[in-house]
């Protein structure tokens, strides 16, 4: 795998660009009702070429952006939604202001015509502002598209969300969700990297972000070697998926993903599962937990519960209490099933309070 580089320019706006080499595998001949259904569940990503083009309002877009947008507000339920607006200076990346006590953008509740009528003001400006409508459910405000955007094998209790806005970046960040992402409109430029690579893309605030997972604190269009010089060692694990309207994108979870609007106008659908049960609750929750009564222990005291984390969790395994009586094996018997959850969450509940 050829790792992507970094070229130097003489603009001092710009002095670093990302240059992709390493590209998501792609494939053809795919559409909503050929999908396997053992791909939504892949770890790693990968594209669909061609997936959803015959879905109505990717013909239509490929047509005309300002057609796309008349459709959308065709099916469009009416109510209030929310939408992100930065200043020309913030260059569309959503981010924080200068020393992290909030956010470089303004939220505005609006019908979906202002927030057309707007992109389509800022298409002609020479310096645009950058506006951004993230995860708006589709069954609430668009419940008219869901037959013409049906997927065969997506779970039923998938998350529906669309996405639109102009050239916009959104910084790094991970979903615990798996994610089966749909170009409709425009294109979008998604750069990936593995779980592993966290520490090499600087995440910021682990409880205050814009999107509300912890973004990359480098800024991908021009990114700070001094600041951040293990940067290079995640662009060495990076693969940049291409996406023009009609293809697809599987997206595993945990995996960073740096993601960009390249046209004035760009719509992205998505779908959100989670793999593991809901009764298991959200991996977050320990993270958290670990955060406040293991992190600041002494090194030899977190090496010790290192041990124990890697026998209990991230080394478990059937062999793991085989030496202990079925009937007494209590919390430790895998898979966890809704009971034990329940016990387990009242326990942690007692912990918790005292």
């Amino acid at each position: 795998m050829t790792p992507m580089a970094l070229q130097q320019h003489k603009s001092p706006h710009n002095p670093l660009k990302i240059q992709p080499h390493v590209q998501v595998k792609s494939l053809n001949g795919y559409t909503p009702a050929t999908l396997p259904a053992e791909w939504l569940n892949a770890t790693e990503p990968f594209i669909l070429k061609g997936f959803c083009a015959q879905w109505p309002l990717v013909k239509i877009g490929k047509k005309s952006a300002q057609a796309a947008s008349d459709y959308l507000q065709q099916h469009n339920a009416g109510l209030p939604l929310k939408a992100s607006y930065l200043e020309p200076a913030a260059e569309g990346r959503v981010y924080y202001n200068h020393d992290m006590s909030g956010f470089n953008f303004i939220n505005k509740t609006l019908p979906l015509r202002d927030v057309l009528t707007d992109l389509w003001q800022q298409s002609t400006a020479d310096t645009p502002q950058g506006i951004y409508m993230s995860s708006t459910n589709v069954a609430v405000n668009f419940a008219d598209l869901l037959p013409q955007i049906s997927v065969t094998h997506i779970p039923k209790n998938a998350l529906i969300n669309l996405w639109l806005g102009n050239q916009t970046r959104i910084a790094a960040h991970y979903d615990v969700a798996q994610n089966f992402a749909c170009c409709l409109v425009g294109r979008r430029r998604f750069t990936l990297f593995p779980p592993d690579q966290v520490a090499n893309l600087y995440p910021g605030p682990i409880n205050f972000a814009p999107g509300g997972q912890a973004i990359s604190t480098v800024d991908f269009n021009n990114p700070d070697l001094n600041q951040h010089p293990n940067f290079t060692n995640a662009l060495a694990s990076a693969q940049v998926a291409e996406l023009e309207a009609g293809d697809a994108l599987i997206l595993p979870s945990m995996w960073w993903h740096h993601v960009e609007g390249l046209d004035d106008f760009n719509v992205l659908l998505t779908h959100w599962w989670q793999k593991a049960e809901a009764h298991l609750g959200r991996p977050t929750t320990a993270l958290l937990n670990a955060i406040l009564s293991i992190r600041d222990l002494p090194r030899e005291q977190r090496e010790a519960w290192r041990h124990l984390f890697e026998h209990y969790i991230f080394n478990h395994s059937s062999d793991s209490t085989q030496h202990i009586p079925e009937a007494a094996q209590s919390i430790l018997k895998s898979p966890i099933d809704e009971l034990t959850a329940r016990q387990l969450r009242a326990e942690l509940q007692h912990f918790l309070r005292r």
